[in-house]
């Protein structure tokens, strides 16, 4: 019997993972297909398209767990976090930049000699070019620069609420936070659709998982994946800009020291995630021993 009450808490939980899957592509699809309807070109307008979708997600996911908490079930944790800690946050991810950078040059690497894989990084490399399909003088400078926001601050926000906040705070009810942190960091891969992007999204998923478990802070995981995409893609995309009149050489020499950095980041970033881990265990080992003398 309770084997069976077990199974049925994680199908549950389950479910209600994928429903809020679900309705966070929903509302993607139906701001895009709003836009589209409206005369917008998707390509041309993809940051006002962006921004306008992670909004109303953060809007629509903050309004549930207000409802989560008013029902006395809140989901979202919110836990102060010391400045040691956001130090730490932000070593792991420039590291965790560094892990992506040497997979995507590995890949690279062995593309050569594999074609399927070669064709997955071409698929990878248009997918996350922002003016792959459309030139730049094409797109408006304003939107050019939402798309920046987006992608730096909107949407950083936008999926942590979603696979951390929610996906992950509906299952780590249900089952132990392992295999919660596991079915939420595929998920995430999994939203990421191209295969070369799923891989890497797999790792940095469980990793902003566990972060946030150990933080207990939603804003631990957001400032992660801000800087993430800050130094990832954020930062290219601005030195892309003609306005800025950036010398190609120039942009390239930056982004290159770049890179170097955030590879020299991945022996510390290990270490800054253990001490999270430590100082996580540490502190829950601190309020049981505090509830057991209170009791």
């Amino acid at each position: 019997m309770r084997f069976a009450e077990k199974a049925s808490g994680w199908l549950i939980a389950v479910g209600l993972a994928i429903a809020v899957l679900l309705a966070f592509n929903y509302l993607d699809v139906f701001v895009i297909y709003s836009f589209r309807e409206a005369g917008f070109d998707s390509q041309v307008y993809r940051g006002t398209i962006s921004a306008s979708a992670a909004l109303l997600n953060i809007i629509a996911f903050g309004f549930f767990f207000y409802v989560c908490k008013r029902i006395k079930r809140p989901i979202l944790e919110l836990k102060k976090i010391s400045f040691v800690d956001v130090g730490l946050v932000i070593i792991l991810a420039i590291g965790m930049l560094g892990f992506v950078q040497t997979f995507i040059y590995v890949s690279d690497r062995i593309s050569a000699y594999i074609k399927s894989l070669s064709e997955q990084m071409t698929e990878y490399r248009q997918s996350v070019d922002r003016y792959n399909v459309v030139k730049q003088q094409e797109v408006p400078f304003w939107d050019s620069i939402i798309y920046l926001i987006s992608v730096c601050f909107i949407v950083p926000l936008e999926e942590e609420l979603v696979f951390r906040g929610a996906i992950f705070g509906i299952l780590k009810q249900k089952m132990r936070p392992v295999a919660a942190m596991l079915i939420t960091a595929a998920f995430f891969g999994i939203m990421h659709r191209v295969s070369i992007h799923t891989a890497y999204a797999l790792v940095c998923g469980l990793i902003l998982t566990a972060v946030y478990y150990y933080t207990e802070n939603i804003f631990a995981g957001v400032l992660i994946h801000s800087v993430f995409n800050i130094l990832g893609s954020g930062l290219g995309d601005l030195l892309k800009l003609e306005q800025l009149g950036i010398d190609p050489d120039v942009r390239s020499e930056i982004l290159s020291w770049v890179i170097v950095v955030c590879i020299m980041m991945m022996v510390p970033a290990g270490i800054a995630f253990l001490i999270l881990r430590h100082n996580s265990a540490k502190r829950r080992k601190s309020v049981k021993e505090s509830v057991a003398v209170s009791e």
